[in-house]
């Protein structure tokens, strides 16, 4: 089967684009460093004479080839027979970033020594962590550098890629014309518009990225008329909203309506004998109570001698719950002053708005 790249450049077209898409390549290329440690540790696990860094190198070169020659096995055997394509290869060009961990586990697998496939049986912490602490020390030393990583995840997308849904097959037979596409291609990378956001991506996911983008202003879920970041929607909604619903602020005297906060002057001028009618039942279930405490007083004066209650009542409780019933009477006495003046300062209120 001829390769398409050869046929391009037969015709002249030298100069292709090399644009792919980013947020793919990323995906792709944060596997390969942890991938060169474990192969590298479990080469080498119980060698007396030898560790992760004396095999690291080899391993590297053998790696980038491995899934290099791997890729262009299963697309060369799988395009020879268009109507029987494998799920491995299916996986490959529609859902690359999930494909290359198989490549990887194989050749890890195969880079074990005995002692790894025996103590893999019985999965350490130890092993873990000697993996972690190798891949940071490749990562310090930039051991495998990322433009590297980068490039030899590029060449694995764009021969695995067969529908170019992750990479620019446009070739161009002049310099000039690559660059006046590289500025429209769909694969080039830009940044978010949104105040604040420092997020860069292929133009391809500029949508995408834009629904769920935290610094997006959006209009109000509760439909005010302001428009809202994203990130900070949930706390406009439930504090400084125009619409967010409060309850009457004479909601403990009965009035149990829920409204928008915007309305809260309409409401209370609308429902203004409303709340009168709720304030003035409460005043009046205060004074009976007021009235009974008195009655109650004056029963208690009527006993012209605290020895006729000798047998009945300790002196003690008596004086003690004259004291409380006092307390009681006082307390209520300066509610109802209060909730008096409050009246009148809401109605003084009202009238001086109307």
């Amino acid at each position: 089967m001829d390769n398409p790249a050869d046929t391009e450049e037969e015709k002249g077209l030298n100069f292709p684009c090399s644009l792919c898409d980013a947020e793919v390549v990323h995906s792709m290329t944060k596997l390969l460093l942890p991938a060169l440690a474990t192969a590298s540790v479990d080469n080498t696990t119980g060698d007396m004479f030898k560790g992760p860094s004396s095999v690291v190198a080899g391993l590297k070169t053998e790696l980038a080839g491995y899934m290099i020659q791997r890729s262009e096995t299963l697309v060369r055997e799988s395009m020879g027979g268009q109507e029987d394509r494998s799920e491995q290869f299916i996986k490959a060009s529609t859902r690359p970033a999930e494909f290359l961990p198989d490549l990887i586990e194989d050749f890890v697998t195969s880079k074990k020594n005995m002692l790894s496939h025996v103590s893999g049986f019985f999965s350490t912490d130890g092993r873990i962590n000697k993996i972690k602490e190798f891949t940071q020390k490749l990562e310090t030393e930039k051991f495998w550098a990322e433009d590297e990583r980068k490039a030899t995840t590029e060449t694995i997308l764009k021969i695995v890629d067969v529908e170019c849904n992750f990479h620019c097959h446009e070739r161009f037979d002049m310099p000039d014309k690559l660059l006046e596409h590289t500025d429209q291609c769909k694969f080039r990378i830009v940044n978010c518009t949104n105040a604040g956001c420092a997020a860069s991506f292929s133009a391809i996911h500029i949508e995408k990225h834009d629904s769920v983008c935290p610094f997006k202003l959006i209009p109000c879920e509760q439909l005010c008329e302001q428009d809202v970041m994203r990130s900070k929607m949930d706390k406009h909604c439930s504090t400084v909203c125009p619409m967010k619903l409060i309850n009457c602020p004479f909601y403990e005297v009965g009035c149990e309506t829920a409204f928008a906060q915007c309305s809260l002057e309409r409401h209370c001028s609308g429902f203004l004998q409303t709340h009168l009618m709720y304030v003035a039942h409460v005043i009046i279930r205060q004074r009976v109570s007021v009235n009974d405490m008195d009655q109650r007083l004056q029963l208690l004066e009527k006993v012209q001698s605290l020895n006729e209650l000798s047998g009945a009542l300790d002196v003690r409780t008596l004086t003690v719950i004259t004291k409380e019933q006092e307390a009681k009477i006082n307390k209520l006495e300066k509610d109802l002053k209060a909730q008096e003046t409050k009246m009148k300062k809401l109605e003084n209120d009202l009238k001086s708005r109307k």
